[in-house]
């Protein structure tokens, strides 16, 4: 075996990992050596169809056995960045499926390892090396689109059955609401548009209409929409369905710019098309996409098409692998390294969080600069106990206040009170009014005080579940007028939003709050809140809170 022999081992190889065979035989210089599958007469059937000498069903071992230079991981979504961690500690490079991670946590363990390994880490979105996709970017390279600025990518997959078969993506990729699998969408639209990167989405749902095999809703809506805002100004819209009857639409692309656009087929029978203004002779004329492959298909492609067409994908696995081959062996830089991965990855994870919110903007973070400056600390976490729910107290007010839901009108209200206690720098009524529509119904309460009709106190009941919390509803915004303190209007908002939550089924109820909030701090713990430590960062974080309210207790 020569030094430039890439000794190959695949997690997952019942599944996915198998199907990479075939390009693994395409190109010289790649031996599969090990599998590794959970299933282990599986495993046996692969490794026999793969020509692997060992097999095992610890990943671990296998990257413990010093028999494998490189791991293609093909396992199970929520697998992908652990296992992609495990391998880069060993110095043993990664070519991970798609999606890189299915948590922000997760991407940011992946860039550190990334960042301190000697192993190269490659994403494998095999989309972007479809003939189409790279055709177009070749026509945007050459300045045929002009500036882009618009582009709509849709994954439109029915798989309520194989939900049944791999119950992993009832899990990952319907379990969970928003867009679980953007990378086969925008990964694309990000190579016409090169050097940019998403800045903030939004994202809405079209509701529930189907049920699984046992009866129950899926928690991802059928259709749902996310709306990216580029760096440049430019507006991406993404499409992702898994749930609707009717037949795959699994490439379908659009993108415009000031001097051309293109449109790909949506159907069976149907083409691809451009209009493009050096070559169309007005704007009513659309060219066939596949005239131009001659022209301007990159002459790579031309000379491979035919060994890539032989594996999977339209011969995005051949030209992936390809790729990541000659990235180990220090020909080329990894092709989708691990900002890109997340450029494709963390737009799908920020939508989750704006869809569970009503479909606000959530801005999308930039891995790049992980590690460069100085991170804001996550919040602190507290939870309201479960055996507290079935008897919820409900503090009397005192004369001369009434605990009311906000109303249209009193946004300044609003604004007047919590930037008496801090909260609303740059805030704005717009934002008091997206807050109105997007808490949960009659969940933003407020304390007036009748003789003056000033807002005193205020919080927000939300739906925000997220991996930590499933099913978990929050509390949020929690403020109350230091004119009027020592009178418990904070509790009577806190355990206002309480008694909602538990009204509406909610069986994890959160808050987040700071380390330096040492009064609300005790007044959550008074109330009943227990710290919720997740870590070992927040376990000492929790134990200097406690410290710094003991010695405010004794008064030093």
């Amino acid at each position: 075996m020569t030094p430039q022999t890439v000794r190959l081992g695949i997690v997952g190889a019942g599944g996915r990992g198998a199907s990479f065979k075939t390009a693994c035989d395409a190109i010289p210089g790649v031996s599969i050596v090990a599998v590794c599958d959970v299933d282990s007469a599986r495993a046996q059937r692969v490794a026999e169809m793969l020509g692997a000498k060992r097999l095992f069903t610890d990943y671990e071992q296998m990257l413990d056995s010093d028999e494998v230079d490189a791991v293609i991981v093909a396992t199970p979504m929520p697998m992908h960045a652990p296992q992609s961690v495990s391998a880069l500690k060993r110095n043993i490079h990664v070519l991970s499926e798609v999606p890189a991670a299915v948590s922000v946590e997760e991407c940011r363990e992946l860039v550190q390892a990334v960042a301190q390994s000697k192993a190269v880490y490659m994403m494998a979105e095999n989309y972007i090396y479809a003939k189409p996709i790279v055709l177009v970017k070749e026509l945007v390279r050459q300045g045929l689109f002009g500036t882009t600025y618009y582009a709509e990518g849709e994954y439109i997959h029915e798989l309520k059955e194989l939900n049944e078969l791999t119950p992993w993506r009832r899990r990952w990729q319907t379990g969970i609401n928003g867009n679980t699998y953007p990378t086969h969408s925008i990964g694309p639209v990000l190579e016409w548009m090169p050097g940019d990167r998403v800045v903030a989405v939004c994202c809405a749902g079209s509701g529930h209409h189907y049920r699984d095999a046992r009866g129950e809703l899926y928690e991802n809506e059928d259709t749902t929409i996310t709306l990216c805002k580029m760096r440049s100004g430019g507006l991406v819209k993404l499409r992702l369905d898994m749930l609707s009857d009717r037949p795959h639409a699994m490439n379908v692309y659009q993108l415009q710019g000031t001097d051309g656009c293109y449109e790909s087929a949506r159907a069976h029978g149907e083409h691809d098309r451009v209009w493009l203004r050096q070559l169309c002779p007005d704007m009513n004329t659309w060219l066939p996409l596949h005239e131009l492959e001659e022209q301007f298909l990159p002459a790579e492609w031309k000379q491979q098409e035919e060994q890539a067409r032989r594996t999977g994908h339209g011969g995005g696995d051949y030209f992936v692998l390809m790729d990541f081959v000659r990235a180990v062996r220090g020909e080329c830089s990894p092709r989708v390294d691990v900002h890109y991965a997340l450029d494709m990855t963390l737009p799908g994870l920020m939508s989750q969080i704006s869809i569970a919110q009503g479909g606000r903007w959530v801005d999308v973070p930039d891995s790049r600069i992980w590690g460069t400056e100085a991170e804001p600390k996550p919040q602190l976490q507290m939870i309201y106990p479960p055996h507290r729910f079935t008897s919820v107290p409900e503090p009397p007010l005192p004369e001369g206040y009434r605990l009311r839901n906000i109303r249209p009108g009193e946004e300044e209200k609003y604004l007047a009170l919590m930037r008496k206690v801090g909260f609303a720098e740059g805030w704005t009524v717009a934002d008091v009014q997206r807050f109105m529509r997007n808490v949960l119904p009659g969940g933003f309460f407020v304390v007036e005080h009748v003789s003056t009709g000033d807002l005193v106190a205020t919080a927000m009941a939300n739906h925000s579940p997220n991996e930590q919390h499933p099913n978990a509803g929050v509390l949020d915004w929690v403020a109350a007028d230091p004119a009027h303190q020592g009178k418990g209007l904070g509790k009577v908002v806190v355990y206002a939003v309480v008694r909602l939550l538990v009204q509406r089924g909610y069986q994890r109820i959160y808050l987040l709050t700071d380390d330096w909030r040492l009064p609300a701090i005790a007044t959550y713990l008074s109330l009943g809140w227990e710290p919720y430590i997740y870590n070992e960062e927040m376990d000492v974080r929790w134990q200097k809170v406690r410290e710094a309210l003991s010695r405010r207790s004794q008064g030093h």
